[in-house]
């Protein structure tokens, strides 16, 4: 972080204190150690990132509005975890928020590095398919994980951010949000986040893993209605609101972290029947497609490395790693 950022932030963090009463000129510079012209300066720059700040002659300045932006002055201050987004990287625009992170990492990024966009224009789920990514509607995000995990255990960090976003909607939204796998999460069947990791491995264990997922927020039912592969929806959809992005990402970031430890320390296993209560295809007959391959059956559960268990017709449970669900009991 630059000095320059450094300061306009830490005028931001003041005039947030003050919140609804002017600070004045001299209090600021005394505060941040500059000069009341370089004051000035870095108003107009909080100005120029679409921060509405009031000013008056000898009574200084009032913060009396914040934009819709996940700008690091607008998450930060608020972070409350213990090592998540504490390196937080904030992009306007990127082409992909996991092709950065992967960048990142190699160049040595810490564990629990955030990356954070606006708009990606190169957005991807798996299979490589787009993910179409509306400028300042959805949250698209990356995060960095450098634990040393057996490679059969990296594509279980998918179900914990499918976990934490569920919880966080049910807790804070009052959404009936559901996991469908391997890498959804639903709203009444229609899909409001999705979640692609990418692994680098020596051998039996990872390097690193990054897990990427995109939200999607206040995306308009216009916008929601495209050519997309399963129907879609956002929260703003769902609630009938528009939300703050910012309460959104810190709610799933909180929740991440806590999940994550979760299951660094009692294993995957502890967040099993979570996952499973909160699944919209248990129970259901379901039509899996992997490759040239399709397979129906009755989604019987989740087994304790992560594959789907699908009941079949002649009484045999066959676990299913990868692939498709394009049906369930007639729905998506």
């Amino acid at each position: 972080m630059s000095a320059a950022k450094a300061t306009h932030l830490e005028i931001l963090r003041l005039l947030r204190q003050s919140e609804g009463s002017f600070v004045s000129g001299s209090v600021l510079a005394e505060k941040v150690a500059i000069s009341r012209p370089g004051v000035w300066k870095h108003i107009n720059r909080l100005k120029q990132m679409g921060y509405e700040v009031q000013s008056r002659p000898r009574r200084g300045y009032m913060l009396v509005a914040v934009p819709d932006s996940l700008a690091p002055g607008e998450i930060v201050p608020d972070l409350a975890t213990g090592w998540l987004a504490h390196s937080y990287h904030y992009l306007p625009t990127i082409g992909s928020t996991n092709d950065y992170a992967l960048i990142l990492a190699a160049e040595g990024a810490p564990h629990g590095a955030l990356v954070v966009a606006e708009q990606q224009t190169e957005g991807r789920g798996r299979l490589k398919r787009e993910w179409m990514s509306h400028p300042n509607r959805g949250i698209y995000l990356s995060i960095l994980l450098r634990d040393l995990l057996p490679i059969r255990v990296a594509p279980q960090s998918s179900f914990i951010g499918a976990l934490a976003l569920v919880k966080m909607l049910r807790e804070e939204f009052g959404i009936a949000a559901s996991i469908k796998w391997p890498n959804d999460v639903l709203i009444g069947g229609r899909k409001v986040a999705g979640i692609l990791t990418e692994t680098q491995s020596d051998q039996d264990f990872t390097r690193f893993i990054v897990m990427g997922m995109g939200i999607n927020v206040n995306h308009s039912r216009e916008e929601m209605a495209g050519p997309f592969r399963y129907p879609a929806t956002s929260i703003a959809i769902e609630t009938g609101l528009a939300v703050k992005r910012q309460k959104v990402l810190l709610g799933f970031l909180h929740r991440f972290e806590r999940e994550y430890e979760r299951f660094l320390g009692s294993g995957f296993s502890a967040l099993l029947p979570e996952i499973e209560q909160y699944s919209e295809m248990l129970g259901k007959t379901i039509t899996v497609v992997y490759g040239n391959r399709q397979i129906v059956g009755k989604a019987a559960g989740i087994s304790a490395e992560g594959a789907l268990l699908l009941l079949r017709e002649d009484g045999s449970q066959e676990p299913v790693w990868a692939g498709d669900v394009v049906r369930i009991e007639g729905g998506v």
